[in-house]
């Protein structure tokens, strides 16, 4: 399909190779057959394949990058030969055929690969006899949800080929034959994850015979089962299970030039700022009391090297309570999932109000205090417990009323809550040193 390729290497080719030669264009020793081939050998042979009836192609060594910095996995072409040099427009005239081949089921089997339009899997499962039915996820929107659902994906793929709509697709690196869906999500900081992720997304729709399955935890079904994880798993039909986050080294590297700015002489901390959003009106119910919040993170603050995140907009999402000291702030969304990822990884404890970063704190192994202050209470999060530390601090009448305008009793016992706080953090954070 390279006609440089041919009129090169064409009289020795008629004379070792013993199939039938096409191209779509004339060239020596070959029948033209007119199916699309987009200059690209790879995509050429995946629409010839289609055009003499393949319904179901398995694709392997289509990394269509620069792995490793090499033009080709075999090195450079002859002189007079293209050398891939366009290779970043590759993804696009893939995807562009992904949308016209109606029919034809198409899996990305390559270990490496920059293509996001076919649905990968493992080459062992792809060759299988045992073909698994395939179901479509309606996943949720929240960080901190979607990292619960790790384990709830996990063992619905044993049964499955699963299409997952989420608008987080990082959180699912370590899951090769999982395909993920753009969510569309109306929320701000999911909408503006998933544009940044746009690519990891399968551009197709799912099976049309694909059995459908959506994920939520009602407030009865907490009650009933003790947690959040707890809840989503019995409406998903699977048992609660291990939803930790493995972190790549790459985002490791990232994390890591941000703390060698830093110079930190102490553990980092990860501090979540208590605010309130118009996309979301259960926040004031949620939050701990300002003041308990503030107090005691005041009574371990000098142990550590304070890192607070946020994602603030005017009229949007902003802070409540009294503003804290931190060594450095990201208050406008600057750090990307990967990054605070690798950071609360890296961190000697999070500190937070229940949300996304109590359970991201859980996924990645990092002791965290999470203060309460009425909607639900501590045990809510015990699933992570088991394997991270986590201490909750409960209100003295802990509720657990799921509600956007029940007034909760906000009310902690400051001498308690402070001396489990600093028991936690000498047994489980390393402590700075005296000069």
């Amino acid at each position: 399909m390279d006609l440089a390729w041919w009129r090169h290497y064409g009289e020795e080719a008629s004379r070792a190779f013993r199939g039938e030669r096409v191209a779509p264009v004339q060239a020596p020793g070959a029948r033209r057959v007119r199916f699309e081939h987009g200059a690209n050998s790879g995509l050429g042979a995946i629409a010839l394949a289609a055009h003499w009836g393949a319904s179901r192609i398995i694709l392997l060594g289509y990394d269509c990058q620069h792995t490793g910095g090499r033009t080709h996995w075999h090195g450079d072409h002859p002189q007079g030969l293209g050398n891939a040099g366009v290779v970043k427009l590759w993804p696009g005239q893939f995807a562009q055929l992904a949308g016209r081949l109606k029919g034809v089921e198409i899996v990305n089997c390559s270990r490496e690969t920059a293509l996001r339009c076919f649905p990968r899997e493992p080459l062992e499962v792809a060759l299988s006899s045992q073909k698994k039915p395939a179901l479509f996820v309606e996943g949720m929107h929240g960080l901190g949800d979607n990292l619960h659902q790790r384990s709830v994906i996990r063992q619905l793929m044993e049964k499955y080929e699963v299409w997952l709509e989420t608008p987080w697709p990082c959180l699912y690196h370590d899951m090769p034959g999982l395909t993920l869906v753009s969510k569309g999500s109306v929320l701000r900081t999911q909408a503006k994850n998933a544009e940044r992720e746009a690519n990891r997304f399968m551009k197709a729709a799912p099976p049309a015979q694909a059995r459908r399955l959506k994920v939520n935890y009602p407030p009865d079904s907490v009650r009933q089962h003790g947690s959040v994880l707890a809840a989503m798993s019995a409406q998903c039909g699977v048992r609660p299970a291990d939803f930790r986050l493995p972190i790549p080294d790459d985002w490791f590297a990232r994390a890591d030039q941000l703390i060698a700015q830093w110079q930190p002489a102490k553990p980092l901390m990860i501090y979540r700022p208590l605010v309130e959003r118009t996309e979301w009106g259960g926040c004031r119910n949620r939050n701990p009391s300002h003041a308990a919040y503030g107090e005691l993170f005041r009574a371990i603050r000098d142990r550590f090297f304070v890192v607070s995140v946020a994602d603030l907009v005017p009229r949007k999402e902003w802070m409540v309570g009294p503003a804290v000291e931190a060594d450095v702030a990201y208050h406008g969304g600057e750090l990307d999932i990967e990054v605070l990822a690798a950071l609360t990884a890296r961190a000697g404890l999070v500190y937070t109000a229940p949300g996304f970063a109590l359970v991201l704190a859980q996924a990645v192994g990092t002791p965290v205090v999470g203060v309460f202050g009425g909607y639900e209470r501590s045990s809510s999060f015990a699933a992570g417990a088991a394997y991270t530390p986590t201490l909750g601090i409960d209100t003295i009448k802990p509720c657990d009323c799921f509600s956007h305008t029940h007034r909760c009793e906000k009310r902690i016992d400051m001498p308690s809550a402070t001396r489990r706080l600093l028991e936690f953090v000498h047994e489980h954070t390393a402590q700075p040193q005296v000069c």
